[in-house]
């Protein structure tokens, strides 16, 4: 993620800007403008012959650090108009109102909400990946800082704090620099004086009389390095074992599930998404990126498998493909009896159910007209990315939603469509997620019976053996019909 940028101004003259992800390249350009002393409404900022988007941000405009831009002139000046600002609140609705691209974030709540703006205590504005929270930061942010001078928007307040932590997301811990490990060589080898005095020079510092009279011996270094080694995989072990996390036993699964009350006999929750704040991204430091001696023996292993198998591999009909297919179909189904399927709403509530693997989407869709306040309402189910809108014939298994998925749901109509008895009922992310991994528990039990009588892996090499079995019997077949055969008229013995 770029952190610094070159700016290359009038008369050819090197400008640095920091940068950081969530700003936008409107920003840069003022900055860069700022130092050059010229109006930025008059310049657009060019990233290898094209334009880039004065809204977008710099996350997403995939700029290397310290990369060369070019400040060009615009074919026509910026000027500040309104900008139309669609605020949609908790309960999905939304408040639309112009304001000037100079106008604050915290003004532009208050004359929206009106009345209802002593609802928020810690008002907080979601826009992209950019989240503003507090009266202090809506205070200082503008349209004209998001990127906004002009056109539409959508925004979304919600009420939390800057501290508040959601108990079901996964933040992700600091990262450790990566250290390369020297080549192990395995058995015993001959160690001279040098290459002691480079790997263990402990030993040599507490010895120097048998450094320098005495030379060492082969096997007692050896003995030596591998207790050493030994050591130390020990203590990596013990570090490893004191870093589990704890579990959750059968005895508060046991509690857990007597305890939730599910809203029908398919295990079903319902469960906000945005009930606390989202995940803390974290942006890589360069040396994450540079790859290390195990990283590259790792690669060149599995180009060389992928090169193997490509040169000594036999060619698959479309017949054999379509029997690979249905195999590993056989297998799913045969490995996964149920799935968990969530249903996304526009809201931002989902719907969390368990269906079996062999039932078809009309089926989810009978299922979700129950919650619905009209039950004949008109709507569709699709996945994303990429987005593919469900077919009501096709299984669970044919849509690719097993052993679990994200369904969304999508309708003509913007209002909230669940039934609103529902809402008293809604449940913390974090049991909707202890639910979940008691069904992929008992999965998981289910299916380690079948993997221990299934040794190979299904589809693959019994099939490969098959079809190398049909080849030899056919190549068998042509040379004993070629030998029986009398010689052939064009054949002149020498």
């Amino acid at each position: 993620m770029a952190t610094n940028l070159v700016v290359l101004g009038e008369n050819a003259a090197r400008i640095n800007v920091k940068v950081n992800p969530n700003m936008t390249v409107l920003k840069v350009i003022e900055l860069a403008c700022t130092k050059m002393k010229a109006n930025s409404n008059d310049f657009d900022l060019k990233y290898h012959n094209k334009i880039l988007d004065t809204t977008s941000l710099i996350r997403y405009t995939n700029i290397a650090n310290n990369a060369l831009l070019e400040l060009v002139p615009a074919t026509k000046s910026r000027q500040n108009s309104s900008v139309g600002v669609w605020l949609q609140i908790e309960d999905g609705s939304r408040l639309s109102g112009e304001f000037p691209s100079s106008q604050n974030l915290w003004e532009i709540i208050k004359i929206l909400l009106k009345d209802n703006f002593s609802n928020y205590e810690s008002p907080a504005i979601v826009y992209t990946r950019m989240e503003i929270i507090g009266k202090e930061q809506l205070q200082q942010k503008t349209l004209k800082d998001i990127g906004l001078v002009s056109g539409k928007v959508l925004l979304r307040l919600l009420n939390k704090k800057e501290s508040e932590d959601q108990a079901h997301v996964y933040v992700p811990a600091a990262r450790k620099p990566k250290i390369e490990e020297p080549p192990r060589f395995l058995g015993h080898r001959e160690i001279n004086a040098n290459e002691l005095a480079v790997e263990s020079p402990k030993i040599v510092e507490t010895n120097p009389l048998e450094s320098m009279d005495i030379e060492p011996n082969s096997d007692d270094i050896a003995e030596k390095s591998e207790s050493m080694h030994q050591k130390n995989l020990d203590g990596e072990f013990k570090a490893k074992d004191n870093n589990k996390k704890p579990t959750l036993s059968d005895e508060d699964l046991n509690n857990f599930k007597n305890s939730i009350s599910y809203l029908d006999e398919r295990d079903t929750l319902l469960f906000d998404i945005m009930d606390g704040t989202s995940v803390l991204y974290q942006d890589e430091d360069d040396d994450f990126f540079k790859p290390t001696i195990k990283d590259i023996t790792l690669v060149l292993r599995d180009l060389k498998n992928s090169r193997a198998q490509l040169e000594d591999g036999q060619l698959c009909t479309s017949a054999m493909r379509e029997l690979e297919k249905t195999q590993n179909q056989l297998n799913l189904l045969h490995k996964y009896k149920k799935c968990i399927i969530r249903i996304h709403f526009p809201n931002r509530l989902v719907l969390q159910s368990i269906f079996k693997s062999t039932e078809t989407v009309l089926d989810i869709i009978n299922f979700i007209r129950k919650y619905l306040i009209n039950e004949s309402l008109d709507f569709c189910l699709f996945t994303t990315p990429p987005k593919t809108i469900l077919k009501p014939e096709d299984t669970l298994l044919e849509c690719g939603c097993v052993p679990s998925a994200m369904i969304h749901f999508s309708c003509s109509m913007e209002t909230d469509q669940l039934k609103p008895e529902l809402k008293h009922k809604i449940v913390s992310g974090c049991q909707a997620s202890i639910a979940a991994y008691i069904v992929r528990k008992e999965r998981f039990s289910n299916s380690t019976t079948y993997e221990t009588s299934n040794d190979e892996q299904p589809g693959t090499s019994k099939q490969f053996e098959n079809q190398n079995t049909k080849t030899t019997v056919y190549t068998q077949q042509n040379k004993t019909k070629a030998n029986s055969g009398k010689t052939p008229k064009w054949f002149k013995p020498v």
